[in-house]
């Protein structure tokens, strides 16, 4: 218990060595206790999940960085994260919601590290205009039983016992 922390946004953390993590609420969130970290020393944003997106391989989620990325498939993946992981932004008050960006902005962060997504270097102002268009995007809409079906079709193995090369 001597290591543990409970840190609420606006509060900060003294991790030693001269650094101080402050605690903020991130825009885009899951979990009511969601609580993402700044430290002004390096310029780097611990955001949570708040900017993930889908990648379009594991190579592209571990290797390299965001800016590796096209740039309008980055913006379409975050968008798609957004309406998944927080369907909640499209019932919400527009204002209020973009006047939740204004602190990250403020924080002018050159590092976003986020929990789906790999390290994004000098991304953060086009990353928040992109978050600032999630209440109007598209809401998410999930698979129906026939398209799960189409799916799982594509893992049964064939005739020869053999799986199809796109279920792998």
């Amino acid at each position: 218990m001597d290591r543990v922390r409970l840190v609420n946004p606006g509060q900060s953390l003294d991790v030693g060595g001269g650094r101080t993590l402050r605690a903020f609420r991130p825009p885009l969130f899951d979990n009511p206790a969601t609580v993402g970290f700044y430290d002004d020393r390096t310029r780097t944003c611990f955001s949570s999940d708040c900017f993930g997106a889908p990648m379009p391989s594991a190579e592209a989620a571990v290797d390299g960085t965001a800016a590796d990325l096209d740039p309008e498939e980055l913006r379409a993946a975050q968008l798609l994260w957004a309406t998944v992981d927080s369907p909640w932004v499209h019932t919400v008050d527009t204002g209020k919601y973009l006047a939740t960006l204004q602190p990250l902005r403020a924080m002018d962060a050159e590092n976003v590290l986020c929990t789906h997504l790999p390290p994004a270097v000098g991304l953060a102002p086009r990353m928040l205009n992109t978050l600032a268009e999630a209440p109007g995007s598209d809401p998410f809409v999930g698979p129906d039983q026939q398209a799960l079906e189409q799916m799982l079709a594509g893992f049964e193995p064939g005739p020869d016992g053999a799986v199809p090369p796109q279920a792998m």
